[in-house]
């Protein structure tokens, strides 16, 4: 299942650390719920991804970078993570083996079985980024990836705050 196979991966989270909150799609307006109207997922199959924070509670650069170790074991079950955001994106440009800069928007073999997804973070302050065709875009990248799961069946697009 697509499912299994794509982890989307956060900063922190600032409802706290249970993992059944980590990008959570409520309330309104919040970075999971923004993050589920860009991928234009209806509320169950978005709820059914892998969701989680590089950090449990305040940002950490030593501690993501642990997370991040942990994220890429062999014994995921993902093979596509998708990273929120800049701070995301640098943790992984200093753990993953070939410590390439992750533009926006990019695609990156990272080991063997994982593949790195560049995104911008959901929150409203990068709102000027998630135009309709940025989620075109990612809504794209994401049907190669994972074509199981039904990415853009939910036309959320005109509905992002």
């Amino acid at each position: 299942m697509g499912e299994g196979r794509v982890l989307f991966l956060g900063e922190s989270n600032p409802y706290g650390p249970a993992p059944e909150f980590a990008l959570y799609c409520d309330p309104p307006g919040c970075s999971g719920h923004r993050l589920r109207l860009i991928l234009g997922l209806p509320e169950e199959a978005y709820l059914a991804l892998h969701r989680k924070n590089l950090c449990d509670s305040a940002w950490s650069m030593k501690a993501a970078q642990t997370h991040a170790y942990e994220l890429l074991s062999s014994r995921a079950p993902w093979q596509v993570i998708v990273l929120l955001g800049r701070k995301v994106a640098e943790v992984f440009e200093k753990v993953a083996p070939d410590a390439v800069p992750l533009v926006t928007f990019s695609i990156r073999t990272c080991a063997p079985r994982v593949t790195l997804v560049s995104l911008p973070h959901p929150s409203g302050r990068n709102a000027r980024l998630w135009t309709p065709k940025a989620q075109d875009h990612t809504r794209q990248i994401l049907r190669e990836l994972a074509p199981e799961v039904p990415w853009g069946s939910a036309d959320t697009r005109e509905s992002v705050p």
